[in-house]
């Protein structure tokens, strides 16, 4: 039997015309003038990103490497200021002596030193010392009021720590609070009629736009340190 062609087999293909060919190769090319404008747009974003940024970093450096602290005080070192010595200061990065006072009549004393412009590093460090002493003439009564002192600390500076613990050394009793609103590192000790405060903190500075608060290790270190110095000499 005879086939027809195109009844059973391959299908016929029909050949385009020379015209149809060439419409088929003339296919509109795209426009490259808004991927251009694309690439434009984003390198004048990067480069303000880029100056913004530089210049917030050179800002931020020259803050870094600017010294702490003041230029020094010249204030003379009082007692019971003095029981501090210039080493423990100089390991603290708090030489300048800004501030003293003490009354006799109450026996209340305060010390606080700052970083000494150029000699003490570029971060922030603070050293505060309060002293409250007895001026009762009954001995029981002085330490009953020296204790009560200590137990003021206590519920006060204790109460919004961090972490409180006690701390053995030259003293009766003693308290170390860290991470409190206005120090790091807090040490309160009481031996027989006085009570000391000693407060270490300050800050580091960093890239960011604020600095960190000083590591609460080295502060409670710090803190330790000068409340065993000063509890020796009294």
């Amino acid at each position: 039997m005879r086939h027809h062609p195109g009844q059973w087999g391959q299908p016929h293909q029909q050949v385009p015309t020379e015209q149809q060919y060439q419409q088929w190769q003339q296919v509109p090319k795209k426009s490259r003038a808004g991927c251009v404008t694309l690439v434009v747009i984003g390198v004048v974003v990067l480069l303000g990103a880029g100056i913004v940024a530089g210049g917030y970093f050179s800002w931020r450096h020259s803050v870094i490497t600017t010294p702490a602290g003041q230029e020094p005080s010249g204030k003379a070192v009082i007692a019971p200021c003095d029981l501090v010595s210039e080493d423990t200061l100089r390991r603290l990065r708090t030489t300048n002596f800004v501030d003293g006072h003490e009354s006799e009549d109450t026996g209340a004393a305060g010390c606080r030193w700052r970083p000494t412009k150029g000699q003490d590093g570029n971060d922030e460090r603070y050293l505060d010392i309060t002293v409250t002493r007895s001026v009762a003439d009954d001995p029981e009564e002085a330490v009953a009021e020296a204790e009560e002192a200590y137990e003021s600390h206590r519920q006060t500076d204790g109460a919004g720590a961090v972490r409180v613990v006690e701390v053995a050394g030259p003293w009766d009793e003693a308290f170390l609070a860290t991470g409190t609103e206005a120090k790091q590192a807090l040490l309160v000790f009481r031996k027989g009629t006085t009570t000391v405060s000693v407060g270490y903190d300050g800050y580091d500075k960093t890239y960011w736009i604020e600095d960190e608060r000083m590591p609460v290790a080295e502060a409670a270190w710090g803190a330790k340190v000068v409340a065993e110095e000063f509890a020796a000499g009294l």
